[in-house]
């Protein structure tokens, strides 16, 4: 797992998402070239204050929400924002469903463009035993490149988290996780399937471990 953080400079609250196409391509190699990506998407940021601004113990953004801006720029596509966001958190203390479709209700009520998934992971299991954390659980996720998220602390520092490094997001590659591999192998490859991430970025490999 590798963390990072990058200064940012803050920016009035964010009230409202318009759904655009815009360009942005740069060559992605290290921790510090995701930072400057995320850090000049003003998408990205702003949805990021929208998160922060509800103050959830141990929050995250991840997923596709950064890997595909990531292989976006990598592959040079024209980059059309993507509604789906992936926010989870990590809460023992009040881990019923309920409270996550509240917090859906609220930010649909901050902008109702966006699609906000809202998880507690402290209500995920894994075989029957429970996560620890929130990066307990985005280890578990599909893919290398999957298992990847990002928050936006107070003082406007990014922090990243790469479970597995930056090696398969860096390098377009699709490459199940030590959770994903061996007998459950299989649902990986569903999973390609279904999501049928070559036809948006043709240079993607798919690999096993």
């Amino acid at each position: 797992m590798t963390r990072s953080e990058v200064q940012v400079p803050r920016r009035p609250p964010f009230r409202r998402c318009f759904f655009v196409c815009y360009t942005f391509f740069m060559t992605i190699e290290t921790h510090a070239d995701i930072e400057t990506l995320v850090r000049n998407d003003v998408f990205m940021m702003d949805v990021l204050r929208i998160a922060r601004e509800l103050d959830l113990p141990d929050w995250w953004v991840g997923a596709g929400f950064l890997r595909n801006r990531v292989w976006d720029a990598i592959s040079e596509n024209e980059t059309s924002i993507d509604r789906d966001i992936d926010l989870v958190y990590f809460d023992q203390s009040n881990a019923e469903p309920e409270a996550d479709y509240d917090i859906e209700r609220k930010l649909k009520k901050i902008d109702p463009l966006l699609s906000w998934e809202v998880c507690n992971q402290a209500r995920m299991h894994v075989e029957d035993a429970p996560y620890t954390s929130s990066e307990d659980a985005i280890e578990h996720w599909p893919e290398t490149a999957t298992a990847i998220a990002v928050k936006l602390g107070d003082d406007d520092t990014l922090e990243f988290l790469f479970c597995y490094g930056i090696d398969d997001l860096a390098g377009l590659v699709a490459r199940p996780t030590p959770y994903f591999s061996g007998d459950k192998v299989a649902r990986f490859y569903e999973r390609m399937s279904q999501k049928n991430w070559q036809e948006r970025w043709p240079n993607l490999r798919v690999e096993e471990r």
